[in-house]
């Protein structure tokens, strides 16, 4: 159980409470709901507010060498090392994440500076080209677009909005952050880490609200890209609210439907641990867990049988208990949804293998059993999980005969984020990474194993090809391109009519 002192909002360098909030935000431990982590109140006009201190904040800011910027943005990793144990409890008390996974959270955070200065970098750094003609030379500068709305997820509520505002700080805009309604006090701590690192007023901004907020802020005129990390109906109210604005460059990373192939030489203790991680880490709520798990059929009952064995001893409880494997789901809406989903499974004939329960523990809670279901038919994902990722702690396992089966089920979902496929023969593996229509494939590792050091986005309907990781920059910047004529003006090499001229 964590409480936090409640700020207000941060806008020009400065947490501000002023009177007359239109509404509240209630920020409750998922893992013993009759606990309040504070109240959040939320001011409509501080949308106009935070906007007008990032453009005011915004010349100064860009003008800065990366080298200055950087320096600066140092002292926030350090601050993380220096509040590491703060930050693992409030993330932990918000989003209901064991201690373990919070930790592995905060330890993402700390490289995440590094990461961004000498790797992410290269994705905007300027380039020459050689002679286009005689005397002629090329060049390409990238320059920071200005003002970033950035809109932070629930499941993940520090480390990914994290990943999205520095590289944009980096970049040389200037930042307005909305957090996830269900994560307020996640983003108040990102807000008071910033105002450690003391920023000059303005260069980053964050306001508490709901959906309709983050819409307002998407949308404001005055913001000049927007980052948006989330599930994939909010993703698309984004696109839409931002449909008019064809100047602004808009990044949604939504969640995929996430197949691990378990092929028939697989490794099996493996194979049901990287499963097991991708399955149920984060209760099944990242944009990256997987949802199904294809296994060979020749392999299928003795890989059901030891993950079914791991399941059973999975234990689901409150995030600073010893061995808890998974904390509760997000809300009582996500927890009904993954209920929902499992009886619309069922009704499409999958086999009961080990069903998801409310469950009754110590702490009054959102608290699931971990759902498997199999599919003894091989029916195309898109119509086992029509609407996309399911966020919940379900997965579904489907037997496949053969290479082409395997492949044509796991390019059947139109949410192509990550698969995984779990094979001991390397060039097999590339084989089926060149068919797997993904925008990340991992080889004999979870579909949640991801990297900001590399890029990160999906295909089809998970995203709008903005991807997230080693690539941010490039989501608030433009490139200008230049030619140059150093050379002395020379009449001989005029176009041919102007010599009679």
């Amino acid at each position: 159980m964590h409480t936090v002192k409640v700020l207000g909002d941060y806008i020009g360098g400065k947490f501000r409470r002023p009177r007359g909030a239109q509404s509240k935000i209630i920020s409750k431990d998922p893992g013993d709901t009759g606990y309040r982590i504070g109240t959040f109140s939320v001011y409509p006009g501080h949308v106009d507010a935070a906007i007008d201190a990032a453009r005011s904040a915004s010349a100064d800011w860009r003008r800065l060498d990366l080298g200055e910027r950087a320096d600066i943005l140092r002292k926030f990793a350090a601050e993380v090392v220096n509040q590491r144990d703060v930050l693992t409890k409030v993330i932990s008390a918000e989003s209901g994440k064991p201690l373990w996974e919070a930790e592995l959270d905060v330890s993402i955070i700390e490289a995440q500076v590094e990461t961004d200065i000498r790797e992410g970098v290269r994705a905007t750094s300027p380039f020459k080209v050689g002679e286009i003609r005689w005397g002629v030379y090329g060049s390409c500068a990238f320059r920071p677009l200005g003002i970033a709305a950035v809109l932070g997820p629930a499941a993940s509520p520090m480390d990914l909005p994290v990943s999205l505002i520095l590289p944009t700080l980096l970049a040389g805009n200037t930042v307005v952050f909305k957090p996830s309604k269900l994560a307020p006090a996640c983003g108040q701590l990102i807000a008071k880490l910033m105002d450690e690192v003391e920023l000059p007023p303005g260069v980053f901004n964050m306001i508490q609200g709901d959906a309709d907020i983050g819409l307002n802020l998407a949308s404001h005129p005055a913001v000049d890209s927007v980052l948006f990390a989330g599930a994939v109906h909010s993703g698309r109210r984004v696109l839409e609210a931002t449909s008019e604005q064809p100047h602004k460059l808009v990044s949604v990373q939504m969640g995929g439907v996430n197949p691990s192939l378990v092929l028939e030489d697989a490794d099996m203790d493996r194979s049901v641990y990287e499963c097991m991680k991708g399955s149920f880490m984060t209760s099944g709520q990242r944009y990256t867990s997987t949802g199904v798990i294809l296994v060979a059929r020749q392999r299928f009952e003795e890989f059901a049988e030891l993950f079914l064995q791991k399941v059973g001893n999975l234990k689901v409880g409150y995030c600073d208990e010893p061995g808890v494997f998974m904390g509760p789901v997000l809300s009582k809406a996500a927890m009904d949804r993954a209920l929902d989903r499992q009886q619309q499974l069922l009704g499409l004939g999958a086999v009961r293998m080990h069903l998801a329960q409310e469950l009754d523990l110590k702490k009054p809670g959102y608290y699931l059993s971990p759902s498997v279901l199999a599919m003894k038919r091989p029916l195309p994902l898109d119509e086992l999980r029509p609407s996309g990722q399911s966020f919940g702690p379900d997965v579904l396992l489907i037997p496949f005969k053969g290479r082409d089966e395997a492949l044509r089920l796991a390019n059947s979902t139109p949410y192509r984020l990550a698969a995984s496929v779990m094979t001991e023969d390397s060039k097999r593996f590339l084989t089926y990474c060149h068919e797997l229509n993904f925008g990340l494939v991992n080889h004999n590792l979870s579909t949640t194993e991801t990297s900001m050091r590399l890029p990160l986005g999906g295909q089809g309907l998970s995203g709008n090809h903005r991807p997230m990781g080693v690539f941010n920059q490039r989501n608030s910047t433009y490139p200008v391109a230049s030619l140059r004529a150093p050379q002395p003006f020379d009449q001989d090499r005029v176009i041919p009519p102007y010599k009679d001229m």
